[in-house]
């Protein structure tokens, strides 16, 4: 993949991702919405389907932080543990 290519770069602190173009931004943001429209539409129910209804907003949850990272190491480089900047870091790469 060319470098120019990349959605997000590696983070400078830890392990990770961060959101470089407007794909990447787009992404997160549509997984954002789609957490919290979740959580908004568990929010009126009753008390006995209550625990259900919690069970599938987290399965719900982890489907999405699924698609989010399969997505994110498509169109990202390779993570790695980072903590904080080094001679070795590659500006393309690494935020």
């Amino acid at each position: 993949m060319k470098n120019n290519d990349y959605w997000f770069k590696r983070r400078r602190y830890g392990y990770g991702w961060f959101p470089v173009s407007w794909q990447g931004w787009t992404v997160f943001g549509v997984y954002l919405l789609l957490v919290i429209a979740g959580a908004l539409m568990i929010m009126d129910v009753s008390p006995e389907d209550e625990a259900r209804e919690v069970a599938f907003y987290l399965l719900f949850v982890a489907v999405l932080t699924v698609c989010l990272i399969t997505i994110t190491m498509k169109k990202a480089p390779k993570a790695k543990w980072r903590w904080g900047k080094s001679d070795s870091d590659n500006p393309d790469e690494d935020y």
